[in-house]
């Protein structure tokens, strides 16, 4: 398995919808793609999406919810 950048429990937010925070849960490695994220949102744990790590790594579309 390719070392991931995005790591369960990491917090990301899409640009431009601060109000809706995802937590990775899960990374998916499939054949001949990048790495995939399972991510919840935090408020409503029946919200579900998966993006690849790119995606998810790509300021321009979603940011890291920094923790201080």
């Amino acid at each position: 398995m390719a070392k991931a950048h995005v790591q369960p429990g990491d917090r990301f937010f899409k640009v431009g919808h601060p109000e809706t925070v995802w937590i990775a849960t899960r990374l998916i490695e499939l054949p001949n793609l990048p790495m995939h994220v399972h991510l919840t949102n935090e408020r409503d744990d029946l919200q579900m999406q998966t993006l690849s790590e790119v995606a998810l790594e790509d300021r321009k579309l979603y940011q890291k919810v920094r923790t201080h």
